[in-house]
């Protein structure tokens, strides 16, 4: 009991319940017992004062010396009647009184008197006006001479002897009190306990629910309300662990959706306090953030005032973060609860560096190939005007212009063709078949070719190994020689006078890797990662005669199709060495 409040406090209820009626039906009791007492005493003396008024009406009748006799003995001794008398006649006056009665207490009884010999029979208890303190129970009862009122006897006795009973009846009603009270409280403990164990029983099963534990059954067994209330419970159980097992299946169904995204995901509560995002955020943006410190994980402020206002005002917004490595959309929304009020926000972050870069370069590509078509008919207009309209009259102009026409018409058919070159190796439908290729062979065409030509240029091409000393390879061989002679055209134009051309050889595991290196310019370390894109130029003062731009894009394109690759490192003033690799030829094994 000492553990169970419900059991303390049902219990000390009964108690005092209990308690409280036996206390109410003792002052009940007590207080309408003396009336009850008094009234029987009452009626008990009322017969023996008509009888006594009867045995005066005898004396006038003849029997006088009897009834003289008998009134003498209860004068002296009253305890026959159980009460002392007064006899009055028809006047009031006194005939005969029990010796005990006094002139102020028979002076006292003299409205009684009047009321009874005016005919009333009396019967009630009172204070004695001259003795207050004394309580009298009281009966008159008159009687007749001759056909009329012939007096009055009148009874009394002390409330306090009618009530002397009542004192033996209340001991013993006390006795059974104080044997009764055990005995009820204790069957009113087990009857409680009997009664709160099960709503025992149902607390610890609401606890265990509470704490996620939905395998305590509450005891249905009980009769009536009890039982249908943990039949209930354990109905709301069952329900319970069913609904929350789905929503767990659908959260980590979720939480994995969202974790499997490529794109990054973060959820913040009504507050803007970072709740959950998942591991693609930590690789868009890397570092010690955690779910609290929103600035650790996106150090932008801008953007955590859009969720802010995405919260506050219930409008979904886009935003671009722009940074010198990619640039990266959110996508902000506010999330809505089952009332209708934000309860918060998500966003989506999508790396759009890659579709930003193919639109630049795509924008790029447009401009470039405009610029580059627009160059040559430029000049063929300019040209080809003066020689319509006869304006060059001179044979050596008129053939200096057509020489010059030429030129560009080559120049526009060479671009047009590497256009439609890269466009064929890019769209994969180009297939190069591979065979054995002597690297020696094209090794030695190539210095043949370019000895002669760098002499021209006042440069120095050279051999870094004796071609026989180069491996056989596995390409195609006309791709190949392409891309050498894309490379130390490259090499030749952008080296200026005495400067160096070089191409080696070495070999990696199972390919060779060959190197044209030169002495030229070199390439910025910002337009490095740009060399092979199309129309780039490293040197943007050099344009018109100096190519198309296209070169090193079709040479990384015809090496990307024989599954090779291609690099380049250079610096600024010092030069450019660009590296492609061949698969080495394996014999077949006999």
């Amino acid at each position: 009991m000492k553990k169970s409040v419900l059991l303390r406090r049902v219990f000390l209820v009964v108690i005092m319940t209990l308690a409280l009626a036996f206390l109410l039906t003792g002052a009940i009791y007590m207080v309408t017992s003396r009336v009850m007492f008094a009234s029987i005493k009452a009626r008990e003396m009322l017969p023996k004062a008509r009888a006594l008024g009867h045995l005066i009406e005898r004396r006038a009748e003849g029997a006088q010396e009897p009834v003289d006799m008998l009134l003498g003995l209860l004068q002296k001794d009253d305890s026959m009647l159980g009460a002392s008398f007064i006899v009055l006649d028809a006047q009031g006056g006194l005939l005969a009184a029990s010796e005990g009665m006094t002139e102020e207490l028979i002076a006292s009884m003299d409205g009684v008197a009047r009321r009874a010999l005016a005919g009333e029979e009396i019967s009630t208890y009172s204070a004695v006006p001259f003795f207050s303190s004394l309580q009298m129970v009281c009966v008159a009862a008159p009687f007749r001479q001759g056909g009329a009122i012939g007096g009055a006897v009148i009874m009394l006795v002390p409330l306090y002897e009618a009530l002397a009973a009542v004192s033996g009846l209340n001991s013993a009603l006390m006795m059974s009190l104080l044997i009764i009270m055990p005995l009820v409280t204790a069957l009113v403990y087990l009857l409680v306990g009997r009664i709160t164990k099960p709503l025992r029983q149902m607390r610890d099963a609401a606890m265990g629910m509470a704490s996620g534990d939905f395998s305590i059954v509450a005891d249905a067994s009980q009769r009536g309300e009890v039982g249908q209330l943990a039949a209930s419970l354990n109905h709301l159980s069952s329900e319970l662990s069913r609904n929350l097992s789905e929503l767990t299946i659908e959260r980590n169904r979720l939480k994995q959706s969202v974790n499997g995204l490529r794109e990054g995901f973060v959820s913040v509560n009504s507050e803007g306090r970072i709740t959950y995002f998942n591991p693609a955020m930590r690789e868009l943006y890397p570092g010690n953030g955690s779910t609290n410190d929103r600035m650790a994980l996106v150090p932008d402020e801008a953007l955590w005032q859009a969720f802010d206002r995405a919260i506050s005002d219930s409008l979904p917004s886009v935003r671009d973060l722009v940074t010198p490595e990619r640039v990266i959309r959110a996508t902000i929304n506010p999330v809505t609860g089952e009332d209708g009020q934000t309860v918060g926000a998500v966003g989506l972050f999508t790396d759009i560096t890659e579709s930003e870069r193919l639109e630049r370069t795509r924008r790029d590509y447009v401009a470039n190939v405009s610029h580059e078509l627009r160059t040559p008919l430029t000049a063929m207009r300019g040209l080809i005007e003066p020689l319509r309209d006869g304006m060059v009259k001179s044979e050596e102009t008129r053939a200096r212009y057509y020489d010059i026409l030429l030129r560009e018409t080559m120049r526009l058919s060479r671009l047009i063709d590497d256009l439609m070159e890269l466009s064929r190796l890019q769209s994969g439908k180009l297939s190069l078949a591979v065979e054995r290729v002597r690297l020696s062979a094209i090794v030695e065409d190539m210095a043949d070719k370019y000895t002669g030509a760098a002499r021209e240029k006042n440069q120095t091409f050279r051999l870094l190994e004796e071609p026989a000393d180069w491996p056989d390879v596995l390409a195609n061989a006309d791709r190949a020689e392409q891309v050498m002679v894309i490379l130390l055209d490259n090499a030749m134009k952008y080296t200026p006078e005495g400067g160096e051309i070089s191409l080696g050889v070495r070999t990696e595991g199972d390919r060779a890797v060959i190197t044209v290196s030169d002495t030229g310019i070199g390439i910025s370390e910002a337009d490095l990662p740009y060399v092979f894109e199309r129309f780039y130029k490293a040197d943007k003062s050099r344009t018109g005669s100096s190519g198309s731009g296209l070169g090193l894009s079709i040479a990384r394109e015809i090496l990307k199709s024989m599954g090779e690759r291609i690099w380049v490192t250079s610096k600024a003033g010092q030069g450019s060495s660009f590296s492609f690799t061949l698969t080495m030829y394996e014999p077949p094994d006999e």
